[in-house]
């Protein structure tokens, strides 16, 4: 059965979805409507929200083949494109998102098992990203810079493209100062197996690298913070995720220069 687009403004696109926990007809008539709303509409996908169906479910239609991915997750990324994507739900809108070439994806099928999947190819990885920001509670504006609203609600009156703003980066300066925390903690494990080893005392110099670790990713943390401001929704710079990726590296730098000391 066909089933109505969620369009601007309905706000239901905010909705956070829920895994899908239950694998039974409820869940087959939900994959045939979604199969019938891309076709009657002729899209390439669609996640259940767009069709007001808060679940994690997206359904994709690659040439003559229908791939199924409930409660998909990304477990990790590599490379970057920038992806000229449309959506529905902001019709006559075209915009440059930044995305990952490639990804690795788990999800369950519709008999409910888990399986994982690596997706090199660039349409389908840009897609199913694009699909996946919905079960989350995002929307197109969620990737570019609050100042550029207003100028793509505006293009939505008049149906035509918005320049491209700039956008919600895959890296940031604030990363330096990560890979740098990561090289010290590198060197300082370097210096504790040459000190298991018997080779010299490097207590001190682990020391001074757990300083510094410390030294970056405070400023990593402020800097985050400056980038934050500059988007209405960056993913890489959510407070929540900054803490974990300081508390991590503070933490393993914590661990090498107490055993150094008791060594």
């Amino acid at each position: 059965m066909v089933k109505d687009l969620l369009v601007y403004p309905d706000d239901r696109i905010l909705t956070p979805c829920t895994d899908v926990r239950t694998f039974d007809e409820k869940l087959f008539d939900v994959l045939s409507n979604m199969r019938d709303t891309i076709e009657a509409n002729n899209l390439d996908a669609l996640s259940a929200l767009q069709i007001a169906i808060p679940y994690n479910i997206v359904v994709i239609k690659q040439n003559d083949s229908w791939l199924e991915y409930i409660n998909p997750r990304i477990i990790r990324a590599e490379g970057k494109m920038d992806s000229m994507e449309k959506t529905a739900y902001y019709p006559n809108i075209e915009q440059k998102i930044p995305r990952y070439e490639t990804i690795s994806v788990v999800y369950d099928d519709r008999s409910g098992q888990t399986k994982s999947e690596l997706i090199s190819d660039k349409w389908l990885s840009s897609t199913l990203q694009r699909k996946i920001d919905y079960l989350f509670g995002g929307t197109f504006l969620s990737k570019i810079p609050k100042s550029q609203s207003d100028s793509v609600i505006k293009a939505l009156a008049t149906g035509g493209l918005v320049s491209q703003p700039e956008i919600c980066p895959l890296f940031s300066t604030k990363d330096y100062f990560v890979s740098f925390a990561n090289k010290l903690i590198f060197a300082m494990g370097v210096l504790l197996i040459l000190m298991l080893l018997k080779l010299g005392d490097f207590s001190s110099w682990i020391l001074g690298g757990l300083g510094m670790v410390v030294v970056s990713m405070i400023v990593f943390f402020f800097y985050a913070q400056y980038d934050a401001k500059k988007y209405n929704s960056c993913s890489s710079c959510q407070i929540g995720n900054n803490i974990g990726v300081m508390a991590k590296r503070i933490a393993l730098s914590t661990v090498l220069m107490i055993i150094s000391q008791l060594i």
